[in-house]
């Protein structure tokens, strides 16, 4: 199993109010503001950056210009035979976005969405700044978990799902997230590690059993709790559905012949009590009975469901 380093660094921390987050999720900085907080955000705010994501962190690393043409060609220069390197790769240079010195400071969505900085409205985000070259955009609740992680032990599958670990066959959960239904339908060892319960696996000796311990990750980490919503969701389009909040629908395409779950039998069942277990036993015992619910609703309306399979289902959130 690879395992994500990383190291701490230690820089002064500024709270930031955003000025807005605009329709497509972009989030807008106040520069003039923030230069004013401190000589070295002063010197790095007053010219060309490079903005983009953290490889180490869910946060997002700010850069004067002079300071990622240094980096660069060192990024570039790791070995594409490592899959650690790779990862660093895509990540740092897949992620990158310019913002001249006149323009307004910007964070692109997708880095809003790496640093989860939009969903905690109601706590800031934070500067942390390092020198007159780099600085880091936190959200609070990024902070908190980094202090208070080392009171619990992260195991293997907490790692995988905060994407630090890889599972047993050394994929990260970002690349199976965007492999095809036809990948998820016919490989029958990431599920597991998807939504672990606190049971064996038969099936799969080498995936992780949920603890108690995992179970007050999930208590504490509302990032681990949208980490797993995010993972349900991929799921879901898989079965043909799709969730906004606790309301689960079927996609247009709905039908037997491309989602065999509404046929008689299969693995998938399991798969949907698995699911729902998990969920349950995540703390997110409402979302769980909704996805309990809805499968249970679609799947007869759509398919055929064999009663012993729903009584399966319900019994998932006892």
């Amino acid at each position: 199993m690879q395992t994500k380093t990383g190291f701490w660094k230690t820089g002064c921390l500024y709270p930031v109010t955003p000025l807005k987050v605009s329709g497509s999720e972009e989030l807008y900085l106040n520069r003039a503001a923030l230069c004013r907080m401190c000589p070295l955000l002063e010197v790095l705010l007053s010219k060309g950056l490079m903005i983009t994501a953290s490889p180490d962190w869910r946060a997002v690393c700010i850069y004067s210009e002079n300071r990622w043409e240094e980096l660069r060609p060192q990024i570039e220069a790791l070995p594409n035979g490592n899959p650690e390197a790779r990862r660093i790769q895509r990540i740092l240079l897949g992620n990158a976005a310019p913002v001249d010195e006149d323009e307004a400071l910007m964070v692109p969505g997708t880095l809003v969405s790496h640093g989860k900085l939009s969903h905690f409205s109601d706590s800031p985000l934070w500067l942390t700044v390092f020198n007159g070259d780099s600085a880091e955009l936190w959200s609070e609740h990024q902070l908190l978990d980094l202090c208070t992680s080392s009171q619990l032990v992260k195991s293997p599958f907490i790692g995988f799902l905060r994407g630090e670990f890889t599972d047993h066959r050394g994929r990260w959960i970002e690349d199976i997230l965007a492999l095809d239904d036809f990948w998820l339908e016919h490989t029958h060892d990431y599920i597991q590690w998807l939504f672990p319960i606190d049971t064996p696996s038969r099936a799969n000796p080498q995936a992780p059993v949920l603890t108690e311990m995992d179970r007050e990750w999930f208590r504490r980490d509302v990032f681990l709790r949208v980490q797993h919503r995010q993972v349900l969701d991929r799921m879901l389009s898989f079965f043909g559905l799709a969730r906004t909040g606790h309301d689960i629908e079927p996609l247009d395409n709905l039908n037997p012949n491309q989602h065999i779950w509404l046929k008689r039998g299969g693995h998938n069942h399991l798969r949907i009590t698995r699911i729902i277990r998990s969920l349950y036993l995540c703390h997110q015992q409402e979302l769980a009975r909704a996805v309990q619910q809805a499968f249970i609703e679609i799947g007869q309306e759509y398919g055929y469901v064999q009663p012993q399979t729903l009584a399966f289902w319900r019994a998932a959130t006892d």
